[in-house]
């Protein structure tokens, strides 16, 4: 009698699907918050004002810069357990004046825009970012690099969109799981799962989809 009342306890016991999704809802709400936050700025600013009078945090900036370093002042690699996960590439931009310089966070080709020797803008690029401040990690490295000794740097992300479109794959990669999830329980029951090829396709794209949407995570936390 025991042995059948365990086994009836176990199998009340089953992981409920409304957990995970619950848990997958609470992900695709963080995500969006973060996505659509992402995107919102202070403001917009033009480049020459920026170098002019400055800028503030969350404001957009947008312009030409007519220098630029050619190649990355910064090239800070994120890991987990010396698993590489991605790099913030960061760049100085100078005035037209070459007098005062700013700093902008871009991909790793931003550099070939400028002349190795003149470090003129010679493709006329230009850039839009979201003024943000630098980690702790990233100012001093830059310290080390360049003598700076200040908290904290400000400086143009021109990944933001590209960050916020991250984002929201997350939160459609957890909408995707929330409805297989749906339809699994609504065909098969609460603990049942389809078998043969349907069963093996919905296991891969369910594994493929959460392995997707942590490495996603991750890296936007890492590199945020």
């Amino acid at each position: 009698m025991s042995l059948f009342r365990s086994s009836s306890s176990y199998e009340n016991r089953q992981a409920s699907p409304v957990t995970a999704a619950v848990a997958f809802g609470i992900i695709i709400i963080i995500a969006l918050y973060f996505g659509i936050s992402g995107l919102i700025g202070g403001g917009k600013v033009s480049l020459d004002s920026a170098f002019e009078s400055g800028m503030d945090k969350g404001s957009i900036v947008s312009g030409v810069p007519p220098y630029g370093a050619p190649q990355a002042n910064l090239d800070y690699e994120h890991g987990v357990d010396s698993i590489p996960i991605g790099h913030e590439y960061y760049y100085m931009i100078l005035s037209e004046d070459q007098q005062t310089i700013l700093l902008v966070r871009a991909d790793k080709h931003f550099g070939e825009n400028f002349d190795s020797e003149s470090y003129k803008n010679i493709n006329g690029t230009s850039i839009k970012g979201k003024v943000r401040m630098t980690s702790s990690d990233v100012t001093a490295k830059f310290s080390e690099l360049t003598q700076l000794d200040e908290p904290e740097l400000k400086y143009i992300d021109t990944t933001y969109v590209s960050r916020s479109i991250k984002w929201f794959i997350i939160a459609a990669i957890n909408l995707l799981l929330i409805i297989v999830l749906i339809v699994n329980n609504a065909v098969f029951g609460r603990n049942g799962r389809p078998r043969g090829l349907v069963g093996a396709v919905t296991g891969l794209v369910s594994i493929a989809g959460m392995l997707a949407a942590g490495y996603l995570l991750i890296y936007n936390i890492l590199l945020n």
